[in-house]
């Protein structure tokens, strides 16, 4: 889900290629965040652990006018256990006029947002059975705007329903924890065919399966077949132009857009643009997940968009939106965050998705300032985590510098430390592991780490469930011949995190186009690397494109550093099991440092440099870098 309007927004263009790429600031989904929702998450939901929805018929009688609604919603479900009572989410401003289990009434009371219904005698455990709700009134306005009532071009009427996370128990009764998904949704809308003098168009998720009218009343029925949460069902209404072109690699499922009349030519002047991100999403995620159906857009004045399942409603058809939205069909879902806590893989998925199809069809530089961009936001506070733990603040569920900006830089950060081949595959695991369900943050870790073959826990401690960021200062000095230490420092943001590990990004250059380019595997404090190069350095850039979240990096380049003649010390014995000793003629030694060949420091004396224990050194090449008061030596020591 995103918000673009009742926000302060502000854009700036970057030309890359040629091209001008307009990009949203920071505060794009702020708004989707009210006030009104931090009181309405300290009410209880409705308990239903007792038992499991397997389809909902919604019939739906909707005003065009105002909020008034009447509907009858059937369930069919599955006792987990033996049950007298089940209950609800139901908004208890809505009446209730009857519920009706086998042709009898049944009691019921409402409380909390509850509805609470007693059944005649015990339901038992594991036996399909059904209950149908009758219901009316005027559905409130609880200030999330999950129902709304008004229009477009002036006068045209248009309804339609935005539930996430807790609005759907506004207009109909439903079970809204992240836990049990319905397995499959009948809509049926009746509304009046005509207002304002244009033909009326209801939109739902799934397939229309059949559509009729009597007198001056019109009824569409929506058939939606494939598992999907409470939140994600919605429906729309007014004088939709629909306009429809296949997609997906095979081509055999539709996009069908249904505009406002006067947007249509927006639909059909993106509508290519639409068609390549299905297309790169297709490629990299794997299929479209309800390519049995369709892809709906629909056009609504909410002001962002929302990724309705099959029926994703949209306030315009730009591409970054169209690629947001969509993106959630494959995290979001086919795959939904099992809790609110973990709202950063629907969000941060899709914001990452977003980034990926710029990198895809704009090119590595309209990534990389995506990427700058993006880190430049989320650096704008010292705190906060990507991990969600108060989820009774929608200010913070929907924070868009933490659950969707710093969600999409973790990703591309475990991008960046697993690679494209696992990470990429590892995603589509993920998604076909829990295709149709729920999932948590350590499922999605789980899957890394079997993929790659690397404990993450260091990691999601660091940069998912703790807050803040490293701030860098590195200090590369030349030590020999092509060769380079590189001594990296960091400070933290906030005390959560003591050091963030994270494999560290460098690009060397030298004259005549020689380049280099390695990562530096950081996990301590002051850790000294060595690099070899191959070349004279002229030039040395850290992290070339903006993959990492950091504060404002310090660099300092030692690179016309004295490399002094070895013949005028030496370190024996060597190959060394115990001692090392160090022969100097009046040479004044501040420092010896014992480093790997990959750079990781071990050792580090700062006195008693003529006889120096070695015996915790684990075996293997060293480089012994000794650090004088008139420059550096450098030798290369065997520990046996």
């Amino acid at each position: 889900m995103k918000r673009i309007s009742l926000l302060i927004v502000l854009s700036f263009v970057i030309q890359i290629q040629a091209q001008f790429i307009e990009k949203p600031f920071k505060k794009l989904v702020e708004s989707e965040r009210t006030a009104a929702l931090k009181h309405l998450l300290k009410q209880p939901l409705a308990n239903t652990g007792n038992y499991d929805v397997k389809f909902h018929r919604l019939v739906l009688n909707p005003s065009l006018t105002n909020r008034s609604l009447s509907g009858e919603v059937t369930t069919y479900f599955i006792p987990n256990q033996s049950m007298t009572t089940m209950e609800f989410d139901f908004n208890t401003q809505m009446t209730v006029n009857s519920v009706v289990w086998h042709n009898q009434n049944l009691s019921f009371s409402q409380l909390d947002n509850r509805l609470i219904i007693n059944f005649l005698q015990p339901r038992p455990t594991g036996v399909l059975d059904s209950i149908k709700v009758s219901y009316q009134g005027t559905v409130p306005n609880t200030g999330l705007d999950s129902y709304t009532v008004t229009t477009h071009a002036n006068s045209i009427p248009v309804v339609w329903t935005l539930s996430e996370p807790y609005g759907a128990r506004d207009w109909w009764p439903c079970k809204q924890d992240l836990n049990d998904k319905i397995d499959s949704i009948d809509v049926i809308i009746n509304y009046p065919q005509t207002a304002g003098g244009q033909t009326m168009t209801a939109v739902s998720n799934g397939l229309l399966t059949s559509e009729y009218t009597s007198g001056s009343a019109k009824t569409s029925v929506w058939k939606h077949r494939y598992p999907i949460a409470a939140y994600l069902v919605a429906f729309a209404i007014t004088n939709y132009t629909k306009y429809t072109v296949n997609t997906g690699i095979t081509q055999n499922f539709p996009i069908d857009n249904y505009s406002y009349p006067e947007n249509l030519s927006d639909v059909q002047n993106n509508i290519n643009s639409h068609l390549q991100v299905m297309n790169y999403f297709e490629n990299t995620f794997g299929p479209y997940p309800f390519n049995q159906e369709k892809y709906g857009q629909v056009q609504f004045g909410w002001g962002g968009g929302m990724e309705h399942q099959t029926a994703t409603f949209l306030v315009n058809y730009e591409r970054w939106l169209v690629a947001h939205e969509l993106a959630h069909q494959w995290f979001g879902n086919t795959v939904t965050c099992g809790s609110w806590h973990d709202i950063w893989l629907n969000e941060g998925f899709a914001t990452y998705s977003e980034a990926l199809t710029r990198e895809a069809l704009d090119g590595q530089a309209a990534f990389d300032n995506w990427k700058q961009f993006s880190t430049d936001y989320i650096i704008t506070e010292p705190n906060g985590a990507v991990y969600v733990q108060d989820t009774t603040n929608v200010w913070r569920i929907f924070d868009g510098r933490l659950s969707y900006y710093k969600g999409a830089m973790v990703l591309n950060m475990l991008r960046l430390k697993l690679g494209d081949g696992d990470f990429f595959q590892a995603i589509r695991n993920y998604l076909n592991n829990y295709k149709f369900d729920y999932a948590l943050t350590p499922d999605l870790r789980q899957e890394l780490e079997t993929q790659s073959g690397l404990n993450l826990t260091e990691f999601f401690n660091d940069w998912i469930y703790g807050e803040g960021y490293p701030t860098y200062n590195i200090t590369v000095t030349r030590i020999g011949n092509g060769l380079y230490d590189v001594q990296v420092n960091q400070t933290t943001s906030d005390v959560s995190v003591s050091f963030f590990e994270m494999p560290l990004p460098f690009k060397f250059t030298g004259n005549g186009g020689n380049s280099y380019e390695t990562m530096l595997d950081n996990t301590s404090n002051g850790q000294h690397f060595t690099v070899n190069t191959g070349f004279e350095v002229t030039n040395i850039e850290f992290d070339p494109h903006h993959d990492i979240i950091k504060g404002q990096t310090t660099l300092n380049a030692n690179l016309s550093v004295n490399i002094l003649n070895n013949s005028n010390i030496e370190i024996f014995p060597n190959p060394v099991q115990s001692f090392l000793n160090i022969e100097k003629d009046n040479i004044n030694i501040t420092k010896v440092r014992f480093l790997t060949i990959a750079g990781k420091e071990f050792l580090t004396i700062t006195n008693n440099f003529s006889h120096i224990n070695v015996n915790s050194l684990p075996k293997g090449l060293y480089i012994v870098k000794i650090e004088t008061t008139q420059g550096i030596y450098i030798k290369k020591m065997l520990k046996k």
